[in-house]
């Protein structure tokens, strides 16, 4: 993820066009501009808003990026950990007044401390396939309070009609993965990351994952291209 980070540096250091380049591992390209990484409150949708409201007590933020979500919440009286793995990310939430700041992985977070865990922005990606899943959800087991709730949203990639989108499905299910894992490779600027798996999940698979592992799973909030918000729960 190096590129990502260099990319939201750049914008932070002036270059309100900085981007990053997705590319897909069966040669598909696509631009993506970091100013989105910097929207402010009035520019979150629906769902974010809907996100936001459902946090109670100690809030997690996984994969926090340079703090849109940490920051109103963390502005609205919540205390609020941003976790995020890059160093460029965490530096420009430190900048921008975040006081909890933490840049690691999610695992080598350990203690019993928060009563919700805040996944935005399609993070839980990071977990890469269906597996990873499995040990998200056994982990966060080790850092939830009693009551505590999981909030994220992802996408569902079966309400999507575009054909290369389509074939890459079916290319991952003769590939004899799930449908809804990327493989991806970042680029800033001629700078290419390592290449790297993105899960996008449909809500039927997690559901049934999650009762499997006891959990019980919600949807919040749906959104007509298949993205959703989702609350997990014992």
């Amino acid at each position: 993820m190096e590129p990502f980070g260099l990319a939201l540096k750049d914008y932070w250091g002036g270059n309100k066009l900085a981007k990053v380049v997705f590319h897909r591992d069966d040669g598909l390209v696509d631009d993506y501009f970091v100013n989105h990484c910097f929207r402010k409150p009035e520019d979150f949708s629906e769902l974010e808003k809907k996100a936001l409201k459902s946090c109670f007590g100690k809030v997690l933020d996984v994969g926090a990026g340079v703090g849109p979500h940490s920051l109103e919440l963390q502005k609205k009286g919540f205390e609020v950990q941003a976790l995020d793995i890059s160093t460029e990310a965490c530096e420009i939430l430190k900048k921008r007044g975040l006081k909890n700041i933490l840049c690691s992985s999610f695992y080598d977070l350990q203690e019993r401390n928060f009563e919700t865990i805040l996944l935005m922005g399609r993070a839980i990606g990071f977990v890469e396939d269906l597996t990873g899943v499995v040990k998200f959800l056994k982990h966060c087991e080790n850092l939830l309070r009693p009551k505590g709730i999981i909030l994220l949203d992802s996408l569902d990639v079966r309400v999507t009609s575009e054909l290369d989108h389509l074939a890459y499905h079916e290319r991952n299910r003769k590939l004899g993965r799930y449908f809804g894992v990327v493989g991806l490779q970042l680029e800033f600027n001629g700078q290419y990351g390592q290449p790297f798996k993105l899960l996008h999940i449909d809500p039927d698979t997690f559901n049934k994952i999650a009762k499997d592992l006891c959990w019980k799973f919600t949807i919040l909030h749906k959104v007509e291209n298949g993205d959703y918000l989702a609350k997990i729960s014992k």
